[in-house]
């Protein structure tokens, strides 16, 4: 902060000088007064927005930070609420007090916290009321102050004050949103999930899940129907279950498994760490008591199991089933019906009897080759039904009439719906296949980085050659299948297990496992496009399913459209980034066929060869290129490519398992650029501490400068300085020594031709 002087006038100043000095003193007066305006009054908007390359990397953290800011909303959440006896502090903390303020424009990145760190500090903050519009001055901070990530709010003193605006107080609404906009199965959205930060907010129609392992605030998760999920936070004392004001009753917080008709609440980012040692990212906090709406739950169905597994034609077939109804407001199961239908033909339904909470019922025995499909329907005595499986259009469980247990793998694999699951999951089957895949081509993984430990098991897969049109490979799995290698024909008995959406065969004993011969050749490849199996298909599309465990190859070239595809945020980047907290970089990759514009995604991590996309800073890397390794970059092409199709977390992934399996690689010009172009690109990452990168691009030889300013005009730092070949450059900044805040890079281009170019962009260091 600049210092300045105080300078005693004379008395005996001359009137002419006085003249001189006045306006002198009036034009700073004049220019102070517009910069005490320009810093201190903005809009929550400008406090809360994040650029997305910034948030890409999971960097929320608030550009204001520091900065002393007024700004006017509306109360959400008041520090106390008055209603008759009830006057309860509503948001928790003994030495603290906090209200949630709303811009009155409701728009996206308009909420924050604001917090003042007394109780008895005379700011008048805890006198305001439910819907109040107020003026804030506050100073701007993060919670936790770290780098990357946390709740941004507004921290009061004793001399910042909040004062409430006469107005009608109305409350603002809530805005729709899914849980999806913040949460990609474990995977925190900032870029979805941050401009609803601080506002007020409603999910509805998702069901309860179980507390966070290590957070007790966390009360509850949150699932939709995918999965992805969203914690509950106890940060309002009507949902606390240990409140601080003494005297009122602590909350019971529903049963897992409940439905949630609705929930309002606001956006925080917790920023604590999980069991993965990441972050839960994004929470949302119920404020008043009429926040969250229970649904009746329905019964449960559990532990479904049929008797024989493999039936045959001979058999009748006994399917059982644990039905309870005993969650929040115990009631009892009205009814339970087995419903099942022959070779695609009207549903049949049989009442099932009970046998304290297990329900059974016998369906008739059927002939040879006969598809039997069947699903359970139950009902409490309020009239609510469940269903098991839940969506009967996409699935239901399933058999074929056998003569007996030894069958194709495509007997195991197929399935007449979308539901993914074998016909005889849970149930001991014989097949037999070559082996295309050992554990030299996909061995066990774990790898520990800045983001935390991942791990994936070692598989072999075996293949029917003989099977065309997929429903051909399948996973093997166990102790008793290591030793083998590719091209051995094996005769293997285990039983069917679905895990994770992916079906595997589970070997016991080395006694399951009978190798017929040795070198024999692999089936051939599959020659598939990207989008037979893409990354926006759902477990269970047949059209994907079908390929699982199976030889595939893109026999045409393809392009890397993602280098990180562990999130939608980290398809931003053309830089290959280590895996983090904050961006979790599994080894995934998206690949497209130039024109057809659908991306399939491919898992490096899992094969045996040196293919990497910047997850481990021990490879190839763009930080250390020097190191072992090939690097892939966005928008380089892979002349081909192939690998087993597998499945996890929600997606199908090719896996090479060896350089092989990659044809030549080929450096491209981004998709959109134009080679004969002049042009630079946003830094990365950023905001940076302390190192960023910078990339342009010349179309010819030219005279190239490329500068650092700060935001006074002080050049702090020239990178480049010379003449240049026509190319791509990549140029590092080393703000180590430098302060945090705003600076300006600056790209002055001359060709020998006369062309000129030049560039200005903002970056931000954030120590």
């Amino acid at each position: 902060m600049r210092s300045f002087t105080t300078f005693r006038i004379r008395k005996k100043l001359n009137y002419t000088n006085m003249k001189k000095i006045i306006p002198f003193f009036a034009a700073i007066l004049f220019l102070a007064a517009i910069g005490f305006y320009l810093v201190y009054n903005t809009t929550i908007m400008v406090v809360q927005t994040v650029p997305n390359d910034s948030l890409a990397i999971g960097h929320d953290r608030s550009l204001k930070a520091g900065d002393t800011v007024t700004f006017t909303g509306r109360v959400v959440a008041p520090p106390l609420v008055k209603s008759g006896v009830d006057n309860r502090v509503l948001l928790r903390g003994t030495t603290s007090r906090t209200a949630y303020i709303q811009d009155t424009s409701n728009a996206l990145f308009g909420g924050i916290i604001v917090r003042q760190g007394s109780i008895t500090a005379n700011t008048q903050f805890t006198t305001l009321d439910t819907g109040a519009k107020v003026i804030v001055t506050g100073i701007v901070g993060e919670f936790p102050d770290i780098i990357s990530s946390g709740a941004t709010q507004i921290a009061l003193d004793t001399t910042l004050i909040v004062t409430e605006l006469p107005t009608i107080k109305k409350r603002p609404a809530p805005i729709n949103v899914n849980i999806s906009d913040f949460d990609s199965l474990g995977t925190v959205k900032f870029l979805s999930g941050e401009k609803y930060e601080g506002m007020y907010v409603q999910i509805s129609n998702v069901t309860v899940g179980p507390q966070s392992p290590l957070g007790a605030r966390n009360i509850r998760s949150l699932l939709d129907a995918q999965g992805n999920k969203i914690y509950l936070r106890d940060f309002s004392n009507f949902f606390s279950i240990s409140p601080n004001d003494t005297g009122f009753p602590v909350w019971t917080p529903p049963s897992i498994g409940a439905t949630v008709t609705s929930i309002r609440g606001v956006i925080i980012n917790s920023a604590y760490a999980d069991a993965n040692n990441g972050l839960y990212g994004y929470v949302i906090v119920p404020l008043y008591p009429n926040d969250l709406t229970l649904g009746n739950t329905p019964p449960f169905i559990s532990s479904v199991s049929r008797s024989p597994g493999v039936p045959k034609p001979v058999n009748t077939v006994q399917v059982n089933a644990v039905v309870a109804d005993t969650l929040d407001r115990p009631l009892s199961v009205d009814s339970c019906q087995l419903y099942y239908r022959i070779n695609k033909g009207a549903y049949t339904k049989l009442n099932m009897t009970p046998t304290g909470n297990i329900y059974s019922a016998t369906m008739p025995a059927q002939p040879l080759g006969t598809l039997v499909e069947y699903f359970i329907k139950a009902k409490d005595n309020q009239g609510a039904t469940r269903l098991n499986p839940s969506d009967t259009s996409k699935s239901t469980y399933f058999y074929y009439v056998r003569s007996n247990d030894t069958m194709s793998i495509k007997d195991i694999q197929y399935t007449p719906n979308n539901g993914g699951f074998s016909g005889y999951n849970g149930y001991d089957v014989t097949t037999e296949g070559i082996v295309t895949a050992d554990t030299s081509d996909i061995p066990s993984f774990s790898f520990t980085g800045e983001g935390g430990t991942q791990t994936s098991p070692r598989r072999v897969i075996i293949q029917d050659g003989n099977i065309a049109g997929g429903w051909s490979g399948i996973w093997i799995d166990g102790n008793a299948t290591d030793p083998l290698v590719k091209g051995q024909r094996v005769r293997v008995r285990g039983t069917v297990s679905e895990t994770n959406g992916m079906t595997r065969l589970i070997i016991a004993t080395p006694g399951d496992v009978q190798i017929l011969a040795t070198g024999q050749p692999l089936p051939n490849f599959e020659i598939l496009t990207p989008a037979v199996v893409a990354d926006n298909k759902i477990d269970g599309d047949t059209t994907a399913e079908k390929w699982e465990s199976v030889l595939i190859r893109f026999a045409s070239q393809s392009v890397i459209s993602c280098v990180n595809a562990a999130s939608s945020s980290g398809c931003t980047s053309e830089f290959p980034v280590p895996d983090t907290s904050f961006r979790r970089n599994f080894g995934e990759i998206l690949v497209v066929y130039p024109g057809e514009n659908v991306e399939a995604r491919i898992e490096l991590q899992d094969g045996n060869h040196d293919k990497v996309n910047g997850w481990d800073r021990n490879k190839a890397n763009y930080y250390n290129p020097s190191l072992p390794g090939s690097l892939l970059w966005k928008w380089d092409g892979i002349a081909s490519l192939q690998g087993v199709l597998y499945y996890a977390f929600g997606k199908y992934k090719m896996v090479p398992r060896t350089n092989a399996d990659f044809g030549s690689i080929i450096g491209v010009e981004p998709i959109g650029e134009i080679a004969t172009q002049y042009w630079i690109r946003q830094n990365y990452p950023n905001p940076f501490n302390p190192v960023t990168n910078i990339v342009y691009n010349l179309p010819a030889e030219s005279e190239v400068t490329l500068k650092i300013y700060n935001l006074v005009g002080q050049e702090v730092r020239t990178l480049v300085s010379g003449v240049q070949n026509k190319g791509k450059y990549e140029v590092k900044f080393d703000g180590m020594n430098l302060a945090s805040g705003m600076y300006i890079y600056v790209i002055e281009a001359n060709s020998l031709s006369g062309s000129r170019f030049r560039e200005v962009k903002k970056m931000v260091l954030v120590k």
